[in-house]
């Protein structure tokens, strides 16, 4: 049986098409190459399973990946390739792995997930193909549907997705890339302060607001409220710990949340650039960041 090559293309232009029908008439049967763009790539990605399909073939099915030209994807190709190299396939060319790994919400997931570190269910495609794949994430994740930016930090670009109305209505207010998420009822949600490979500072985040389209805190006029690091377990604070590690962030704001019914608790975000509370008098750090820059100074 000749083995199966994928071609990812940014565009099926005339001439991807002619490269791929030479390469097929000049095989001498030993493989089949494929064409396909980057939008017709669909991400399932669930804690310890993660599938990158096109239609309903993984790719990691294929015996080569090409990727030919990325264009406007190319923030893509680290989650793709980090995916591929998972799977042990093989892939042309190495040096994609030294573009750097992009944070993007997907790229992140995917790889927080393959580590089987505990995400709400998440899936993405690129916006071009949301509407197309709309029925396939509703049977994936279930109203009611989170959708977050994949660029957006700070609770930024969070909407609740009731019906298929609200999917139509994202796709034409924004030209963002979203990944979709399965809604997680949050009991209670923290942040843990990463710096260096310590859980420095332990915050406990506004209550989310669900009501309108658009997620938001209930109230960002209240101080913030720090706890002790003893409040949280040592297994969590190890998740924590392991979600920055994986994704090499020396620095780093986890979001974890604890679901209502289940008790079980998610990694809901990692940040690569926290934000600080600007007044020392109030909050634990500024002080713990400086105390961390001193540390790798010294």
């Amino acid at each position: 049986m000749p083995k199966k090559i994928l071609i990812l293309v940014n565009s099926k232009s005339s001439i991807n098409k002619k490269l791929v029908r030479h390469l097929n008439l000049n095989s001498k049967n030993l493989f089949k190459a494929e064409l396909h763009s980057f939008s017709e790539l669909f991400f399932e990605i669930k804690t310890g399973k993660v599938k990158i399909k096109i239609i309903n073939f993984d790719i990691a099915k294929y015996n080569l990946v090409f990727i030919r030209r990325a264009g406007k994807y190319v923030r893509s190709i680290g989650g793709i390739i980090k995916y591929l190299d998972f799977k042990k396939v093989k892939f042309i060319d190495p040096a994609y792995r030294e573009i750097g790994m992009s944070l993007d919400k997907s790229s992140s997931a995917l790889r927080l997930a393959i580590k089987k570190i505990p995400i709400p269910d998440t899936v993405f495609c690129y916006r071009e193909s949301v509407l197309q794949n709309m029925e396939r994430i509703i049977k994936k994740l279930d109203f009611p549907i989170i959708a977050k930016a994949i660029f957006s930090q700070q609770n930024r670009d969070v909407y609740m997705l009731r019906s298929k109305n609200d999917f139509a209505e994202l796709i034409d207010s924004t030209k963002k890339e979203f990944i979709f998420q399965k809604f997680i009822d949050i009991e209670k949600e923290y942040r843990f302060l990463i710096l260096g490979e310590k859980v420095r500072v332990l915050e406990q985040k506004f209550k989310r607001n669900y009501k309108n389209r658009k997620v938001c805190y209930q109230s960002l006029s209240g101080p913030s409220i720090f706890l002790g690091l003893d409040c949280a377990t040592q297994n969590v604070n190890n998740v924590a710990l392991r979600s920055a590690k994986i994704l090499g962030l020396d620095i780093a704001g986890v979001d974890m949340a604890y679901e209502k019914n289940t008790k079980k608790f998610y990694v809901i975000e990692v940040n690569k650039s926290p934000g600080f509370e600007s007044n020392p008098k109030t909050s634990p750090e500024l002080m713990a960041f400086s105390d961390y820059l001193l540390s790798r100074i010294c």
